[in-house]
C-alpha cells in the first residue's frame, strides 16, 4: 500500500507539472512567455497538529483541511465516514518567471505592466489549476476540493489583532507541506524563491507525508542577520524590522488612489505590486546563511 500511495502521488506531481508545462493559460502576452515556471510540488496530512497551530496564529476562523473538505461535501455517509486521518493536502508552488521578475526588478515606485498581468491573469490560470487537480482525483475516486474556490472563503480585517487574516491562508498551508518559510515581509522563502503564487487542494486519500526541513516560521529570512533587502525595496514603507504593515501595503496594492489609477490603465482588478519579492536575496532561492 504504501508503494502504491508513492506511486500515486508521483503520477499527481506528474499531471500538475505536465499542466503548468502545457495548458495554455499559462502564457503572458507582454513577456512572450510563461507566467511560472516549473511548479513545486508538497503533501501533507489532515491529521498533522501543524494545522491545528496554523488556526490558532490565523485565527479562528481559518479552516482546517477537515472542515474545508467535509464542510463542502453534501450531508450524508461520506462526510459522517471521513477522518483527519483520511485526508491529505497538495499545496504548490509556482514560480514567477524569470523575464517576469525582471521587468519587475527595474521598478522602484509601482509593479510592472508584465507583474500585474501575473498578479490578475496569472492568478486565473492559478484557479485553473486548482479545478484541474480537483477534478484528476475525484475522477480517481478521491473526493477533493480547493478551499480557496469555495463560496465561503473570505478575506477578513481581524478587529482583534487589527489585521488582513483569510478562511484558508495558502502561504500557511505550503510551510505545513514543507515548501518553505516566512519572511520579514510575510511572503514565503520556497526553493525557489519568494516570487511566486501558491494554490492548494484538500484530497480525501492518504497522500505520503511532508518532511519539513525546517522548525522555525521564519528559519530562511535572513533578516535576524541583519538583510534589510525586501524593507528598502517597499515604497510605501510598510516593512519594517518589525515586521509587515498589512494596512499600508493593501492601501498600496488595493484601496489607494494610485491603485485606482493602476486599474484603470490596465483594466482588470488584483493589480498586485511584489516590488519586495524582487531585487532581493531571496528572489528566486533560499539565501545562503552567511555569519551575521
Amino acid at each position: 500500500m504504501r508503494e502504491d500511495l508513492k506511486s500515486f502521488a508521483v503520477q499527481l506531481k506528474n499531471a500538475i507539472t505536465g499542466f503548468v508545462s502545457t495548458n495554455p493559460g499559462n502564457y503572458c502576452e507582454l513577456s512572450q512567455g510563461p507566467y511560472f515556471d516549473e511548479p513545486l510540488i508538497g503533501f501533507a496530512r489532515g491529521d498533522d497538529p501543524v494545522f491545528d497551530r496554523i488556526k490558532e496564529q490565523v485565527g479562528p476562523l481559518s479552516w482546517t483541511p477537515y472542515e474545508a473538505l467535509v464542510g463542502s461535501l453534501p450531508p450524508g455517509e461520506l462526510q459522517k465516514r471521513i477522518e483527519p486521518e483520511d485526508i491529505s493536502v497538495v499545496s504548490w508552488v509556482l514560480p514567477i518567471n524569470t523575464l517576469i521578475r525582471a521587468t519587475n526588478r527595474r521598478e522602484k515606485t509601482q509593479p510592472s505592466p508584465e507583474w500585474s498581468y501575473t498578479r490578475y491573469y496569472g492568478e486565473k490560470f492559478n484557479n485553473i489549476l486548482k479545478r484541474f487537480v480537483t477534478g484528476w482525483l475525484e475522477a480517481r475516486g478521491c473526493p477533493a476540493v480547493a478551499p480557496s474556490l469555495l463560496p465561503g472563503f473570505r478575506i477578513i480585517k481581524d478587529p482583534a489583532r487589527g489585521n488582513f487574516t483569510s478562511t484558508w491562508s495558502e502561504r500557511h498551508i505550503a510551510f505545513a507541506c514543507g515548501l518553505g518559510t516566512f519572511s520579514l515581509n510575510d511572503g514565503l522563502i520556497t526553493a525557489r524563491g519568494i516570487a511566486h503564487r501558491l494554490g492548494s487542494v484538500v484530497v480525501n486519500a492518504k497522500l505520503p507525508r511532508a518532511e519539513r526541513p525546517y522548525s522555525g516560521h521564519m528559519d530562511y529570512c535572513l533578516a535576524s542577520r541583519g538583510c534589510t533587502a525586501c524593507i528598502r525595496r517597499c515604497p510605501v514603507n510598510a516593512i519594517t524590522g518589525e515586521g509587515h504593515d498589512k494596512e499600508l501595503c493593501n492601501e498600496m496594492n488595493y484601496s489607494g488612489e494610485e491603485a485606482a489609477r493602476r486599474r484603470k490603465r490596465l483594466g482588470f482588478e488584483q493589480t498586485g505590486c511584489g516590488l519586495c519579492q524582487v531585487g532581493v536575496p531571496c528572489e528566486d532561492r533560499i539565501p545562503a546563511r552567511k555569519s551575521p
